[in-house]
């Protein structure tokens, strides 16, 4: 009888005491359940990758974020230099450091012609005299009665004579509020040391010095 269910394809496989048919089917049913497993495995993958791609823009999102801060910073920044530099340029001074007024405007005497035109700074051989403020220097050398002058058009376009020079620290050129200039001297009409300045509101006529230093806030 053995010989005839091998040869029907009939034989059967010797169970193991105590295993049924029904445990049989759920070790297969677990097997073919694995893929499942493997499903949700691909699916917090994507997650993960979401997750990163959020990071990496929010990231991106926060360094523009900051380069706008940095750059909006610098503008003020560079707004601010620009105001001080313009404030800078455009302050007003004395001519020289240490003096003593010793001719007004408008005085009267043989030393001049007519009325005195400027004022007079009188001050040591050689003492350095500075601009006024920026501008430009449009004339330095001898003239006559006022000796060795610089005029310097400033920057509000009124020009200021520098007289009795005994020398030139600048011939041309721009000049800032307080550079050196010259040195005060006694050449031309002049009995001693002393810096004859002449104020010429845009190249005109002249004006008292002192009042018009008063009102660029300087007193001397």
């Amino acid at each position: 009888m053995a010989v005839a269910a091998a040869a029907s394809g009939a034989l059967a496989m010797p169970q193991a005491a105590g295993s049924t048919n029904a445990e049989s089917d759920g070790s297969l049913g677990a097997i073919a359940q694995r893929p499942q497993q493997d499903v949700g495995r691909g699916g917090a993958l994507d997650t993960v990758a979401a997750a990163g791609e959020s990071l990496t823009a929010q990231t991106s999102e926060t360094a523009q974020e900051a380069h706008v801060r940095i750059m909006e910073q610098q503008r003020r920044e560079a707004a601010a230099a620009a105001a001080r530099a313009e404030r800078e340029a455009k302050r007003w001074l004395a001519p020289v450091s240490s003096y003593r007024i010793t001719a007004g405007f408008g005085a009267g005497g043989s030393m001049w012609s007519s009325r005195h035109t400027g004022l007079d700074f009188a001050a040591n051989m050689g003492d350095e005299v500075y601009a006024l403020s920026s501008g430009e220097i449009i004339f330095a050398g001898y003239d006559g009665p006022y000796g060795n002058k610089i005029v310097v058009r400033h920057w509000d376009g009124t020009e200021v004579w520098y007289c009795h020079l005994s020398r030139f620290d600048l011939r041309s050129g721009e000049v800032k509020p307080g550079e050196v200039i010259g040195r005060v001297g006694s050449t031309g009409n002049s009995t001693g040391p002393h810096l004859h300045l002449e104020v010429h509101p845009d190249g005109g006529e002249p004006v008292n010095p002192r009042s018009w230093l008063e009102e660029q806030g300087v007193s001397v």
